[in-house]
């Protein structure tokens, strides 16, 4: 018999992934002959090579969101490389970074990853302190070939992604927000991809074609100029369309550091060109530069002059972004759906435009093709059991994977009650999926909507307001199974409705603030509370 034991997202090679299915197999089929409970315990064990969210507290106790950087790696304090270097992630597992904490710590600890700045939740304190044990541990090793992993990844997998098309990216806020918040619709049938509500959906976007023409500029050289990429050749232009441009390399560094002593061995700007030497061997370990992104970099250096192919090696390829799915694959066939909000932000004065968000909001158009996969959950799903009680908290984009829920939950005729806590800034601009919601409000489908607007009224109004408001009840559906959901921003709203979560339970059940925290634990152990935060 053979079994499929270990896998996709275990830290292992195709090839270790195949000759431990084999091996595994065989001892299991020893097993099988003579005991069926040893089967059932040893794959158990197989899969919790799955990853940080099958393991124990006891096992990794840094993993928690709720503890402080140092409390968290002083928890990891002795254990291997790559598990100090998880302690210093934030402990979220949101996919931002394109891996889960555990997995993008072992990706840089196998030196098969050189960002140290992926983790968004955990800014800058996570940089700086993957830096510092990135030098305490010295040199990683190399790298194996990616191009050998794409080739033999699954179809559709992250190594694999396939093509699909745009459908349409609709413009949900009204006329009057402050927000652009996009309903993304996308084009399956020609892909192949199957996908389960809870899942995430990988986009590999492309650069912002302005931004990609002022690099150009930045190095005095041409669009049309040709590169390598891997086995193939094509234009800069193109090649850092899909390169990278936000954080600063070790790469790019010794690139300029180069071709600041040609340009010294040209003309001898010594003073010049000394300063600037002195100043680049200590921009790795400046904080001040850890915002800077490849533009402002190489405008800082004036009258540079990089080879084309020099600063395309220089730079890694953009990372796929993660979207949580807003459809049901059995309610809208050959579809999938996203809920995205548009990003731009200046600093010092420049815009800066989010990569994927703006991809769909200003630059794809309807029947253009993307590059995307499917990112499994852990966990993160709708109750097995139709009748089970789900209570789903979900505000601004966080909506998304609660609309995929109560459509599979519709599409099945699902008995349990759903009660949907969601909010925004202003109810007459930012009340995403009205129509929807409404609908299933008045057929009583959605059992409760309540909806908090943050800047509607003189006092800020937020959804773990409305959850304490109704805490008797939240809690008695609770003690009858009931499933507690959130998604959405982790550095604050996350918090701040755990935070209600357990004043709720500890208030409702009489206890004490210990034991509202052994109650929350037994939910979460059993999953029946889970956050998909990012």
């Amino acid at each position: 018999m053979q079994y499929e034991l270990i896998p996709e997202s275990a830290p292992f090679s195709t090839e270790q992934r195949a000759w431990l299915n084999g091996f595994l197999s065989g001892v299991l089929g020893i097993l099988d002959k003579n005991n069926a409970q040893l089967v059932g315990k040893a794959l158990e064990v197989v899969r919790t090579l799955d990853g940080p969210a099958t393991l124990s507290d006891e096992e990794l106790p840094w993993h928690n969101s709720s503890l402080s950087l140092h409390e968290r790696l002083k928890l990891a304090d002795g254990k291997p490389h790559a598990m100090r270097l998880m302690s210093v992630m934030a402990q979220l597992d949101c996919g931002t970074c394109g891996y889960q904490c555990r997995t993008y710590a072992d990706a840089i600890a196998r030196g098969e990853e050189k960002r140290l700045t992926l983790c968004t939740p955990g800014g800058s304190e996570t940089a700086k302190a993957l830096r510092q044990l990135a030098k305490e541990k010295g040199s990683s090793t190399s790298s194996p070939s990616t191009r050998k992993e794409a080739a033999e990844a699954p179809r559709g997998s992250k190594h694999n992604p396939v093509d699909a098309c745009l459908v349409e990216s609709k413009r949900l806020n009204k006329a009057g927000s402050a927000k652009d918040t996009r309903h993304v619709v996308i084009d399956l049938s020609k892909s192949g991809l199957k996908y389960r509500v809870g899942d995430s959906l990988g986009v590999l976007p492309t650069n912002c074609q302005g931004l990609v023409e002022q690099i150009i500029e930045a190095i005095g050289a041409n669009g049309s100029d040709q590169v390598d990429v891997g086995n193939a050749t094509t234009s800069l232009h193109s090649a850092l369309s899909t390169r990278c441009l936000r954080g600063i390399t070790s790469e790019l560094i010794q690139v300029c550091v180069q071709s600041i002593f040609e340009r010294h061995k040209t003309n001898g700007q010594v003073r010049d060109d000394e300063r600037l030497l002195k100043r680049l061997e200590s921009f790795e370990e400046s904080d001040e530069f850890l915002d800077w992104d490849v533009l402002e970099f190489l405008q800082w250096i004036p009258s540079l002059q990089i080879a084309p192919k020099h600063l395309v090696q220089s730079l890694h390829p953009l990372r796929p972004r993660l979207y949580s799915i807003a459809s049901s694959l059995d309610y809208h066939p050959n579809q999938v759906h996203l809920t995205i909000g548009r990003v731009e932000n200046f600093v010092r004065e420049r815009a800066r435009k989010g990569v994927a968000s703006t991809m769909f909001s200003d630059r794809l158009e309807p029947n253009q093709k993307l590059q995307v996969f499917v990112q499994p959950s852990h966990g993160f799903t709708i109750p097995k059991e139709g009748t089970s009680p789900m209570i789903m908290v979900g505000p601004g984009t966080g909506i998304a994977p609660f609309i995929s829920f109560l459509q599979q939950r519709f599409f099945d005729k699902s008995l349990g009650k759903n009660w949907l806590f969601f909010g925004d800034q202003k109810r007459e601009y930012d009340y995403l999926y009205e129509r929807e919601l409404d609908e299933w409000k008045r057929s009583q489908f959605l059992t409760r909507l309540d909806i908090a607007f943050s800047r509607d009224g003189a006092d800020k109004l937020y959804v773990q307001h409305l959850m304490k408001q109704n805490a008797s009840e939240l809690f008695s559906w609770l003690e009858e199974g009931g499933y507690f959901f959130v998604c959405g921003d982790a550095s604050k709203m996350a918090k701040d409705v755990e935070a209600a979560l357990l004043e709720i339970i500890q208030q409702e059940s009489r206890g004490t603030p210990q034991s509202a925290e052994s109650y929350l634990t037994n939910l979460r152990a059993s999953n029946r509370y889970v956050r998909d935060v990012y």
